[in-house]
C-alpha cells in the first residue's frame, strides 16, 4: 500500500471538509463519517480497508432504512466511510459513541474507529455535548489527545494494538459463525 506524504495528508483533510459540505447539501441530513484511528502515513492498508468495509456494513445494518446515502473513499487519510442518515443528530451521535465503545456489534474494533457526526449545518457534535468524557488512549488510561500530542506511544505499538483487535474480532466473528452452523 502507498505511503503518502504529510502534505498529501493535509491536502486530503481539506478535501474531506469540502466533501462533507457537499454531502450535507446533497442529502440535507446529519452525516456520520467513519475512519480508523491509525497512526503514520500508511493509513490505507491491508488492516484499515477491510476494517472500514466490515464496520460500515455493521453501521448500515444498525441504521437500517434511515440511511439516505453512502460513500466510501481511500487515500492519504485512509479509508473513510460517509453515510447520510435520516435521524436526530444527537441520537445519531449517541449511537456512534455506543458503537465506538466496545459493544456486541463490533466486538472490540470500535475503539480503533473514529465516528464523527455532523449536523445539517456542518457542525461536528462532540462526545462532551452528550455528557460523555473524551476518548481514552488505547494503551493507557490518559485522554487519547494527550497521548497523541505528547507522542507518548510509538507508532508500531499502536499498530500492534489495532492488529490485535482485528485478530480478536475475526476470531470472535468466525467462532460465532461456526457455532451458528453447528
Amino acid at each position: 500500500m502507498k505511503q503518502y506524504t504529510a502534505d498529501e495528508l493535509l491536502d486530503e483533510r481539506e478535501n474531506r471538509v469540502d466533501l462533507i459540505e457537499k454531502l450535507l447539501k446533497k442529502y440535507n441530513t446529519p452525516l456520520l463519517v467513519m475512519r480508523v484511528n491509525y497512526p503514520g502515513l500508511k493509513k490505507t492498508n491491508d488492516v484499515t480497508v477491510p476494517m472500514i468495509q466490515e464496520m460500515s456494513s455493521l453501521i448500515c445494518a444498525i441504521l437500517g432504512d434511515k440511511v439516505r446515502g453512502e460513500l466510501f473513499t481511500q487515500g492519504a487519510e485512509g479509508p473513510i466511510f460517509y453515510v447520510a442518515v435520516e435521524e436526530d443528530v444527537l441520537a445519531l451521535k449517541k449511537m456512534a459513541i455506543d458503537f465506538e465503545e466496545t459493544n456486541e456489534h463490533n466486538k472490540s474494533l470500535g475503539r480503533c474507529l473514529d465516528l464523527d457526526v455532523y449536523d445539517c449545518l456542518g457542525h461536528s457534535i462532540s462526545r462532551q455535548a452528550l455528557g460523555f468524557p473524551r476518548r481514552t488512549c488505547y494503551l493507557c488510561e490518559d485522554y487519547a489527545h494527550h497521548c497523541v500530542r505528547a507522542r507518548r506511544h510509538g507508532e508500531q505499538e499502536i499498530i500492534a494494538y489495532i492488529e490485535e483487535q482485528v485478530r480478536d474480532y475475526q476470531e470472535r466473528v468466525g467462532k460465532g459463525e461456526h457455532d451458528r452452523r453447528q
